[in-house]
């Protein structure tokens, strides 16, 4: 498993400079890192500690933008996801994952602090692929090692190509296996529109 996270990590890093070139900028949206508290206590009890490092990829939504047009504004966003993949590396031997899914993004403030800023909140779901423990006394017991991965993202663009972001993650087999302690993960990330 530690070989596909260093893999799918080596695979973001590619990609992203892969980025500078016009056709990979036709399909790549955005490349987001970040420092996140692991395991933190807010939905069940902390099994376990450290920092996870993330680094996620985003590409663009294959929606064509001609099929939003006449969806109202306020709507687009629901209807307009964006593909992702991305890896958190537990720095204290923990549990690591893998993820991909689709990333919805609505506006909710622009023009907050000065002209063409703005404030948005990202949603994310799909699955989470982990190296941790099914069943543990001393670490999380996941029940599986393949998780739902819903995230919710508070999203400021202080410039037109580059944010700064609150992030929690949260991984979990929602009720489908005997064990499912679940992992939180909270922190803050900064990203890059490519």
């Amino acid at each position: 498993m530690r070989s596909l996270l260093f893999s799918i990590l080596a695979g973001l890093l590619i990609a992203s400079g892969a980025a500078s070139t016009a056709s990979a900028q036709s399909i790549l949206s955005e490349l987001r890192l970040g420092v996140l508290a692991h395991d933190v206590p807010i939905i069940a009890d902390q099994r376990e500690h450290g920092v996870d490092l993330n680094a996620e990829l985003r590409f663009v939504s294959p929606v064509p933008g001609n099929w939003l047009a006449n969806i109202a504004p306020p709507l687009r966003w629901v209807l307009d996801p964006r593909p992702n993949i991305g890896i958190e590396a537990n720095t204290a031997g923990y549990t690591s994952q893998a993820y991909f899914g689709l990333t919805w993004t609505a506006v909710l403030f622009q023009d907050v602090f000065r002209p063409q800023d703005h404030i948005d909140l990202d949603i994310g779901f799909g699955p989470a692929f982990n190296n941790g423990h099914t069943v543990s006394r001393t670490h999380a017991s996941l029940g599986s090692n393949v998780l739902f991965h819903p995230s919710l993202e508070l999203v400021y663009w202080f410039a037109p190509r580059t944010n700064v972001s609150v992030y929690f993650d949260h991984s979990s087999n929602a009720g489908l296996a005997t064990h499912n302690t679940g992992l939180g993960n909270l922190g803050v990330r900064l990203g890059f529109a490519l």
